[in-house]
């Protein structure tokens, strides 16, 4: 027996040496997550049962320079239901609605039935409400069970945007104990339509991306900017949202708000734009495809901003049907042609050369030029299609009558190079920095280096004689032409345009770099060009325009077409305002000129102006600079 006893001893003590690391692991265990990661568990059970609600806030609205409403808020009437509060109710339904098929024995997808038994009970109380509405309302089982899993403690929509008369009834007959509830949302409205379509944008519903806070996050869908000024001043417009902190109970429920902070609108915007010139910017511009750009030479504020083909932004919010985005891109609406759309400018860049010879002393106003209607660069022959004066030319004349052999036979005294850089000085191959998005940063200014990259050849005296005269490889957007002009009317080195409402003097820290002399005969010669050469369809009665047109061609694919240019400021000896027109050729047969298409658009919107604001209104002293940014 006392062999035995000593046996048993020795398995208890081995019993002992087995469990005590069990134990000891145990108690370091416990240890550990009750003492040493108590914060840690302590926030994975505030995350489970708290809630962060965000309401989006109310956009700010957009004015033009006068006050008048660009783009505004108006109110959504909605009937809504938290599914929240009706977890006891589907749960009833889905226990009804599946009891005798459990006891029959047959066989359901418990999910199926679930999502089945939130629509009874959805339809239920819609039934309710039925006779009340003048329309068919039927409610989509899908998005029911999506927001049902995804967004539990925010309204579900059972009708958007409710006719007011509708929304009035509802309030006056909606049972007080009804689970309906009616709810006032906003929608983004743009009261003139397409008016100002490009500048403005859009704005349309998105969901809030997660934050990465503390908290699991729910928001209704916020209105965000999709394009033009409401896409670039997004941040401004839209304020700060309302925030909630909810403690909800295991099912997810609302118990109580611990945390509420009210929402902020956003700040209202006031831009440069004038809606009446806008207006007949937009009537002289009518169907042609193209665009229009007026701004103030002393500010850079762009008065008037038009496109075509343009859109109406109402039909983008609250939201857009596939059809209507395939109908609108087929149309070719969703560029900004003045900042987005690139093209030879034609004559019109030919103000560059021009500026370059005097300011290198190549020629003067004193300059006469033999010209015989054409020169010869290496094999090539180059014509002065543009007028018919044969013989001396002053300079003044060969300015007013667009004289391709007087630039081209001048040109090549300045070194390649020099002229390269005073193209790139008055503004070309960057973007203008108007706060516009997505303005094309893809200007181009030839280079013999950018040639031999792109594996074109070497460049030659024709590459040299192209740019001179605006065509070959250069590309530009009308804004840069816009931008050229008003730095000639000020004779400022570079113009900053701008969208927004300026109480400031815009001044170029450099000036142009021409002497009195040279600038007037610039300046007789854009005269010129209204008054007697190709831009005369735009002289008006008592105001002088300094102008230029101008002609491009343009290969689209199978077609080849034509641009029509004029650029010009107005009243010449003491300016005010910059205009830039630009259309394009829509295979019809007729013949575009800078001169027959684009001048006659500019003369319109210059008479609405000088008919609106005096031509003797008031200039602005010199030295008067932007304050810093």
């Amino acid at each position: 027996m006392a062999i035995e006893e000593d046996r048993s001893g020795e398995r208890l003590w081995g019993l002992r040496w087995i469990l005590f690391p069990i134990f000891l692991y145990l108690a370091i265990g416990l240890f550990f997550r009750q003492i040493i990661q108590h914060s840690k568990f302590t926030e994975l059970g505030r995350r489970q049962s708290h809630r962060r609600v965000l309401q989006p806030a109310p956009r700010g609205n957009i004015y033009d320079r006068n006050g008048i409403l660009l783009a505004g808020n108006r109110p959504r009437f909605v009937l809504a239901i938290y599914l929240q509060e009706l977890r006891e109710e589907f749960a009833d339904a889905y226990r009804s609605n599946t009891r005798e098929l459990r006891e029959a024995g047959r066989s359901f997808v418990p999910e199926e039935k679930r999502s089945l038994a939130r629509m009874a009970v959805i339809e239920k109380y819609l039934d309710s409400v039925r006779p009340l509405l003048p329309f068919p309302v039927a409610v989509d089982r899908i998005a029911l069970d999506r927001h049902f899993r995804q967004q539990p403690l925010l309204p579900f929509f059972l009708v958007d945007d409710l006719p007011w008369e509708v929304f009035a009834s509802l309030v006056e007959r909606l049972p007080p104990d009804s689970r309906l509830q009616l709810l006032t949302r906003t929608s983004r409205v743009y009261p003139n339509g397409s008016r100002c379509a490009h500048v403005l944008g859009y704005a349309a519903p998105a969901p809030v991306a997660p934050d990465g806070g503390q908290f699991r996050t729910f928001s209704e869908r916020t209105l965000v900017g999709r394009a033009g000024i409401e896409e670039a001043m997004d941040r401004f417009l839209r304020g700060r949202d309302g925030d909630e902190i909810l403690l909800v109970d295991p099912a997810g429920q609302r118990e109580k708000i611990l945390y509420s902070s009210p929402l902020e609108p956003g700040r209202d915007l006031y831009l440069s734009l004038d809606l009446d010139l806008q207006k007949i910017a937009e009537d002289a511009l009518g169907k042609e495809i193209g665009c229009v750009i007026l701004s103030d030479v002393w500010t850079g504020e762009v008065l008037a901003m038009a496109n075509g083909p343009s859109y109406d932004p109402n039909v983008l919010t609250p939201s857009i049907s596939q059809k209507t985005y395939e109908r609108l891109t087929e149309q070719g609406v969703w560029a900004n042609q003045a900042i987005q759309g690139l093209y030879p400018p034609g004559s019109v860049f030919k103000l560059v050369s021009l500026e370059a010879l005097l300011r290198f002393g190549v020629v003067d106003r004193n300059t006469v030029h033999p010209c015989e209607g054409r020169t010869r660069v290496g094999n090539r022959i180059i014509r002065c299609p543009n007028h018919f004066e044969r013989g001396p030319l002053p300079f003044p004349l060969a300015v007013a009558k667009s004289c391709n052999s007087f630039i081209v036979d001048n040109i090549f005294s300045i070194p390649l190079e020099s002229f390269l850089d005073e193209t790139c000085r008055l503004g070309f191959g960057a973007p203008t920095g108007i706060e516009l998005p997505h303005e094309t940063g893809r200007s181009l200014v030839p280079s013999p280096k950018w040639k031999k990259s792109r594996g074109y050849g070497r460049w030659t005296d024709g590459d040299t004689a192209n740019l001179a005269i605006g065509q070959g490889y250069l590309l530009v957007t009308p804004m840069q032409i816009n931008a050229l002009t008003a730095s000639l009317a000020t004779r400022r080195e570079r113009t900053r345009p701008t969208i927004l409402r300026r109480n400031s003097i815009i001044l170029a820290l450099s000036p142009l770099g021409l002497n009195d002399d040279c600038y007037d005969a610039l300046l007789e010669g854009m005269v010129g060009c209204v008054n007697y050469g190709s831009g005369r369809r735009c002289r008006l009665d008592g105001i002088a325009v300094a102008g230029k047109t101008g002609t491009a061609q343009v290969r689209d694919g199978p077609h080849s077409s034509h641009l029509a240019w004029f650029t010009a400021f107005a009243p010449a000896e003491r300016p005010q305002v910059a205009i830039t027109v630009m259309v394009k050729e829509a295979y019809e047969g007729r013949s575009y000129g800078g001169g027959s298409e684009a001048a006659p658009v500019a003369r319109k919107i210059l008479r609405k102006y000088f008919e609106k604001y005096s031509a003797e209104r008031r200039q602005p002293q010199q030295g008067i600079f932007m304050p810093s940014e």
